[in-house]
């Protein structure tokens, strides 16, 4: 398996609790490469040829590439991780160089690939048309959610805040829509929940995202949002826990680990009924058009001000939550990983 390092986000937390999930099944040897942390000149030499070096090395039976990018002719059967096609239909936000790989690499080695792994049959569709590979060729696998998250002691959220904190977990790029949360809090109604809520914002520090500190500051906004930065991922159980609301109107998402992570640690969620996020988060959270500022407000302040609908929201987010598992994730990517030794599509 091969990690690219200095990559934070989902596929991060992917690669990792997968081979540790992977580690722990006596049916399976599994051994990390890595094209370290050097930049992009270090990474090509190793896409090129350092890769191919260690698999001949380790006598590897197949090679899978969890996140985007993958070693050229690596010399043996090869699954690759897509998550979603965020580069190529909602770039902003991504590096130059990853866009560029996406759009002149990724098309054909998506096709030349034994498998093509992703995490819910919406962006398993995508894929098929994006890039037309063959249907038998491209597995849907829900990832897991972390025991960390699921192990916390339930927090009493029969009273209304009288600051409720809402969560928003970054990087704000684009497509996350931190500009609908914004304009909520903004133009909240006196003496609403929304008018009174705190945001704190994860992944991100303002001055990397200037255009969002300016408008936070046009809107009158700078006493009420606090930005965290990127935080390690052992505190986010208890910060999570600790909202009153995780909000999540992202407009594409391979699968929305923020938010189902959530649900697990107990904290009800409001998110976009958008992209996969419906198919993953079903009736655990509650899903509105991300493009709708009205519809989005009224269910924040339902969420904050009606203790019956969070604790409807909390039960079925745990419950939903719990069913997603690194267990069966490695199960079913291991069935992947033998049906491309054996030379036979995974889903024939």
């Amino acid at each position: 398996m091969t990690l690219l390092e200095g990559r934070a986000g989902g596929s991060t937390v992917y690669a990792q609790s997968l081979v540790e999930a992977l580690a722990e099944r006596d049916d399976v040897d599994v051994e990390v490469i890595s094209a370290g942390a050097d930049g992009g000149l270090n990474t090509a030499r190793w896409m090129v040829s350092g890769a191919r070096d260690r698999l001949r090395a380790t006598r590897a039976a197949v090679l899978h590439s969890p996140a985007f990018l993958t070693p050229f002719n690596s010399g043996v059967p090869t699954v690759i991780t897509i998550h979603d096609l965020s580069l190529g239909s909602m770039p902003s936000g991504h590096p130059l160089e990853w866009r560029l790989y996406y759009r002149l690499a990724v098309p054909r080695v998506a096709r030349r690939a034994a498998a093509l792994i992703t995490h819910t049959e919406t962006i398993r569709r995508e894929i098929i048309a994006a890039f037309g590979v063959s249907p038998n060729r491209v597995v849907a696998i829900p990832s897991g959610v972390d025991a960390s998250f699921l192990g916390l002691p339930p927090r009493d959220r029969s009273a209304n805040s009288a600051e409720p904190l809402i969560l928003f977990p970054g990087p704000p790029i684009g497509r996350k829509n931190l500009d609908l949360v914004l304009r909520a809090l903004g133009s909240a109604a006196p003496g609403s929940a929304l008018a009174r809520a705190r945001l704190e914002i994860t992944g991100a520090l303002a001055p990397e995202f200037p255009s969002y500190e300016r408008e936070i500051a046009d809107r009158g906004l700078q006493a009420r949002v606090r930005w965290l930065g990127r935080l390690p991922f052992g505190d986010l159980p208890a910060l999570y826990q600790g909202a009153d609301l995780l909000v999540y109107p992202s407009f594409l998402e391979g699968f929305g680990f923020p938010p189902l992570e959530a649900m697990a640690a107990g904290t009800p969620v409001v998110a976009a009924a958008a992209s996969s996020l419906p198919e993953v988060l079903a009736d655990g959270a509650l899903l509105v058009d991300p493009r709708d500022d009205a519809g989005f407000a009224d269910a924040v302040e339902s969420v904050l001000m009606r203790p019956e609908l969070r604790q409807k929201l909390v039960a079925a987010g745990t419950a939903r939550a719990r069913t997603f598992t690194w267990a069966r994730s490695a199960e079913a990517t291991l069935a992947v990983y033998r049906a491309a030794a054996a030379g036979v599509s995974p889903a024939s």
